[in-house]
C-alpha cells in the first residue's frame, strides 16, 4: 500500500464515522417519543454504533475479511512476561503524557512564576461513564488495533520500510484522535509503541491489551479527576512532578526494550517484514 492510500483510507474512516454517527442521531430524533433516549444515551449509542459500522465497512471493502475471526485474537506463543512488560509500559506512558496535557498550565507557571490553582469539581455522569467504558475499553482497542496495526502496517510494509510504515500508520492513528490538537502527540507516540509491539510479537492481541490498559487508566483518572488534578497541580511542577515523568521514561524504555527483544529469535512476520 502507498502512503497516499493509507492517508486517504484514514480520512475515509473519519468521514464515515462522522456520517454514521450523524445518521444514528438523526434516526433517534426522527422517532423521538415522549419517553425517549436522553442526550447521554444518544451520544453514547451513536459513538459506539459509528465506531463499529465505520470499521466494519473498511474491513469488508478494503481488507476483504469476515470480522471477527478467531485467528485475529489467537496467541500462538503466549508469554506472561510480555503481559507484565505491557503493564509497565502503559504505566510509564501515562506518566510521560502528563506534561503534554499540562502544556497550557506549564506555560502559565513559567510565565508568571506561579500557578493559580483553584479546586475544581469534575462531575461525571454515570451513564456517560458506562458508554465510555464500552467504547474505550471494549470497542476502540479491538477495532483500532486491527485496522491501524494488523491491516495498515502489514499493507504498508509491502511497499515501504519498517520505520516508514510505523511512522505513517502512527500518524494516521493520530489523525483520528484530533478532537483537540493536544491529542496528536500522545496518540502518535502511542501508535509507534503499539506498532512496535505488533511487529516484534506478531500478535495483535498484545497491542489490543496495551491499548485497553492505556484507555483504562484514562477512565480511572476521569472518575478521580478532582482529587488527581488537585494533587498534580499542587505540586507546582516541582522535582516530584518531573521525577514521575523521568520514571515514566524509564518504565517505557524498559518495557519497549524487553518486548522488542522478546521475539528476536523468532521468524519475522510472514512475507511482510524485511
Amino acid at each position: 500500500m502507498s502512503i497516499t492510500k493509507a492517508l486517504l483510507l484514514t480520512l475515509l474512516l473519519i468521514f464515515n464515522f462522522l456520517l454514521v454517527q450523524l445518521g444514528v442521531i438523526g434516526l433517534f430524533e426522527l422517532f423521538d417519543q415522549p419517553i425517549s433516549l436522553s442526550n447521554s444515551h444518544l451520544k453514547g449509542v451513536s459513538k459506539i454504533v459509528g465506531f463499529i459500522i465505520s470499521y466494519f465497512v473498511l474491513f469488508k471493502v478494503f481488507w476483504k475479511v469476515e470480522f471477527p475471526r478467531k485467528v485475529d485474537f489467537k496467541i500462538n506463543n503466549y508469554k506472561l512476561s510480555i503481559l507484565i512488560y505491557l503493564i509497565i509500559m502503559s504505566i510509564g506512558l501515562e506518566l510521560i503524557y502528563q506534561p503534554l496535557f499540562d502544556i497550557d498550565k506549564l506555560m502559565e507557571f513559567y510565565k508568571n512564576g506561579f500557578l493559580d490553582i483553584q479546586n475544581e469539581n469534575y462531575s461525571n455522569n454515570r451513564t456517560d461513564l458506562i458508554y465510555q467504558f464500552l467504547a474505550v475499553i471494549l470497542v476502540a482497542p479491538i477495532l483500532e488495533e486491527l485496522f491501524f496495526r494488523k491491516f495498515l502496517i502489514l499493507k504498508l510494509l509491502k511497499k515501504n520500510k519498517k520505520i516508514t510504515s510505523l511512522l505513517i500508520s502512527s500518524f494516521c492513528f493520530a489523525l483520528i484522535h484530533i478532537e483537540t490538537p493536544i491529542n496528536l502527540i500522545p496518540s502518535f507516540f502511542f501508535g509507534i509503541l503499539s506498532g512496535l509491539i505488533f511487529i516484534k510479537t506478531r500478535e495483535i492481541l498484545y497491542s489490543i491489551i496495551f491499548h485497553a490498559l492505556i484507555n483504562a487508566y484514562y477512565l480511572i483518572f476521569l472518575v478521580n479527576a478532582t482529587n488527581y488534578n488537585n494533587w498534580v497541580y499542587n505540586l507546582n511542577f516541582n522535582y516530584i512532578y518531573w521525577s514521575l515523568v523521568i520514571l515514566g521514561l524509564i518504565l517505557t524504555f524498559v518495557g519497549v526494550k524487553k518486548i522488542t527483544s522478546a521475539n528476536n529469535d523468532s521468524s519475522q512476520i510472514a512475507g511482510t517484514v524485511s
